[in-house]
């Protein structure tokens, strides 16, 4: 087990809360405790994977997007921007400046005829709670984007403001270093059990075989959640889904610029001086498993053939590379769960964010701290996304999920 030189104390074996999972939202947490005035306990986060290379949150897009179909996830988009806002204030330790690489291209959502009325019922949404989005029918598409061949669309939402993407690794390691330095503790382990007491959750189990007792555990494990629920008797409908990323090359120079969902279920962005692309998995498709692996002629049969007939000059275009990562999808009804269990107390959940974790990491980290510090939800009311509404087959659908962004 590795433990930094600073980090010894964790042989106390006692702890108020302990984070399982230290990507960006089990950090986020940590990171909002420590800096909560009307918190003074201590905090442990445990991350098997010292090395973040096989992380959900280093793999991810670090899309940024106020486009939602529920209040909630809209509510919690707008504090995430805030934070991003801030990060270079609030995560500073010392002279050390934090730069998130934020680049606000915007959102461009297209819609088929079939998807129509659902965009519109989104933007009408959005529109109430103030987003900046704009409905473009087919014509004003054209217009705006003149790279597009609108063939096939009907329509389009278009957020022109706070949505892009950030450098996912800059804001983990941001989190992590001002965690640290507000005195979290971080150790490279795995937790294997739960301690428990009849329906009272007290701690965990680590691989190296420690025993770490607590006020609080929380449940943060990304695409693995569902392995920790079940150590405490509770099935999560959370999946781990793999999802392969696409890094290639246009040999013409391509105005367009927003990240783009097309109606082929492709989507792309420009990364760099090249391009990024992936194609969202239908639900047949990739079965529940951590595999990495990358079937390339996928780029070659659907995705090349859906980019070059929306972006012409993506005719010519180079394949250069492929990554691939893993989403923790809720098919329950593609929401978070947030918050304790109604028959378990001493654990808490942030899970199942169905690709938007690292987006709204900065409001789950919020939320989860007040849960803890203050008995209750403060800012954003988010009772709605509690575990009661499995138990009640009672789901919050978001629709507008789509890859890891």
């Amino acid at each position: 087990m590795l433990i930094d030189e600073d980090e010894i104390s964790m042989i106390s074996q006692t702890y108020d809360v302990v984070i399982v999972g230290g990507g960006a939202v089990g950090s986020s947490i940590a990171y909002h405790l420590a800096a909560e005035p009307a918190f003074d306990g201590t905090v442990l986060v445990v991350e098997r994977d010292p090395t973040y290379q096989k992380c959900s949150t280093a793999l991810s897009w670090a899309g940024i997007r106020q486009q939602f179909s529920t209040p909630e996830c809209i509510a919690m988009s707008g504090y995430g921007f805030e934070f991003y806002r801030n990060a270079p204030a609030w995560l500073a330790v010392g002279d050390d400046a934090l730069d998130l690489g934020y680049v606000e291209n915007g959102y461009l959502l297209l819609a088929d005829e079939t998807k129509r009325e659902q965009a519109k019922a989104n933007y009408d949404l959005q529109s109430e709670y103030d987003v900046a989005v704009e409905w473009l029918e087919t014509d004003q598409v054209a217009e705006r984007f003149s790279e597009i061949n609108v063939d096939g669309i009907s329509a389009a939402t278009f957020g022109y403001r706070n949505e892009g993407w950030i450098a996912p690794m800059s804001l983990l390691n941001g989190l992590k270093r001002k965690a640290r330095h507000l005195g979290v503790h971080y150790v490279n382990d795995e937790v294997v059990d739960l301690l428990q007491k009849d329906t009272q959750v007290q701690g965990v189990v680590l691989k190296e075989g420690a025993e770490v007792r607590s006020q609080w555990v929380v449940n943060a494990a990304g695409p693995r959640a569902s392995t920790i629920g079940e150590m405490a008797g509770i099935e999560l409908p959370i999946r781990p889904q793999r999802l392969v990323t696409f890094v290639f090359d246009c040999q013409r120079a391509v105005a367009h610029y927003p990240l783009t969902l097309d109606v082929s279920g492709v989507t792309f962005r420009p990364e760099g001086s090249g391009y990024l692309a992936l194609l969202a998995p239908g639900p047949d498709e990739n079965p529940w498993s951590f595999d990495f692996d990358i079937d390339y002629t996928v780029f070659n049969r659907r995705v090349w053939p859906a980019l070059a007939h929306r972006i012409p000059a993506f005719e010519s275009i180079k394949l250069k590379s492929a990554w691939a990562g893993h989403l923790a999808i809720n098919y329950f009804d593609h929401n978070a769960f947030l918050g304790a269990h109604p028959t378990v107390s001493g654990l808490l959940f942030a899970n199942g964010f169905s690709g938007h974790g690292l987006q709204h990491s900065p409001a789950t980290g919020r939320a989860l701290m007040e849960l803890i510090v203050f008995g209750g939800y403060r800012s954003l009311d988010l009772s709605r996304l509690g575990l009661q509404r499995l138990l009640d087959d009672q789901p919050i659908r978001e629709n507008m999920v789509f890859g890891a962004l």
